[in-house]
């Protein structure tokens, strides 16, 4: 290799077995690359986020930077577990020693708790969300039915439609059946106003059909933008925790949920969540595990 090269993993997030889950490049050590390079590296990987794990900082073990094909995100949950799956691999973290970390972003420090399963020992990471936040929400039943051009009873009238920000903002939307989750479109320009209005960046959908039996819910992420919907997203999730633990769990200080997303991309997921309520915080955490899939060097 030359010394313009940056070797990364490529790490399915959220995946239980090879070429299911949310794939995520990753680059351990990158030290040194500007952020416009960084930009101009996830534009030429073209995965939906790509992950840049650089030196603590303020008393950090790691900070990480995330970046869509196009822009930076300040947090993001499928590359966070692709990255600390891959410190892992290679060796950067030891959890014989300890299992909480610490990493900084833009959003601000997170706890990482970061465990080898019993299961052929895959990683299991799990990440300590911001205190969600309940937006005003502005979105009604009829008009997220037309966003999504499904009918209106698609929607589920049992539930609200609740605007929820546990770092990027969901618009977190209830359908009634998992026919109805499947049947909604991703009608970009309709959907970006729809989030705009809301004061979010996506949509959550859910209901409480799934595949799995083992699973209590199924979800789709809908982000306005071009390219493949999202297979697992680990912030969307825990914005959904949120909600439920507010408007369906409400009688529950401490619950923990097993989702499933991404069947309909043919790229299964699951993602675990666990919603804390005590007097004085709103705790949401979630965590899945990673499967190293890819390795390489990025020649400049």
């Amino acid at each position: 290799m030359t010394d313009k090269s940056k070797r990364f993993l490529t790490v399915n997030a959220f995946a239980e077995k090879p070429y299911g889950g949310n794939p995520a490049a990753v680059f351990t050590q990158a030290d040194g690359l500007p952020p416009a390079l960084m930009q101009t590296i996830a534009r030429q990987l073209n995965l939906v986020e790509t992950v840049f794990v650089l030196s603590g900082e303020q008393k950090a073990d790691f900070r990480l930077r995330y970046f869509t094909p196009t822009a930076e995100l300040p947090v993001a949950g499928h590359p966070t577990v692709a990255a600390w799956c891959a410190l892992l691999h290679d060796g950067l973290v030891d959890v014989e020693q300890r299992n909480i970390f610490t990493q900084i972003n833009q959003a601000g420090k997170q706890e990482i708790k970061v465990e080898k399963s019993k299961n052929k020992g895959k990683p299991i990471v799990t990440m300590k969300q911001p205190n969600p936040r309940f937006l005003e929400t502005h979105c009604t039943r009829e008009q997220a039915a037309s966003v999504l051009a499904v009918n209106l009873d698609a929607i589920d009238d049992r539930l609200p439609l609740h605007a929820v920000d546990t770092g990027l903002g969901h618009l977190i939307i209830p359908m009634r059946s998992l026919d109805a989750l499947m049947s909604a479109k991703r009608q970009i320009e309709p959907l970006a106003e729809l989030c705009k209005w809301n004061g979010v960046r996506e949509a959550q959908l859910f209901c409480f059909e799934t595949f799995d039996k083992t699973c209590q819910l199924h979800t789709r992420n809908l982000c306005p933008r071009e390219g493949m919907e999202d297979p697992a997203c680990g912030v969307g999730n825990g914005a959904l925790t949120a909600y439920l633990s507010q408007y369906y769990r409400f009688a529950d200080s401490d619950f923990s949920l097993r989702i499933e997303q991404g069947n309909i991309v043919d790229r299964p997921s699951v993602v675990h969540t666990r919603a804390v309520k005590t007097k004085e915080e709103h705790k949401i955490f979630v965590g899945g595990s990673g499967i190293v899939m890819m390795e390489g060097h990025l020649l400049f």
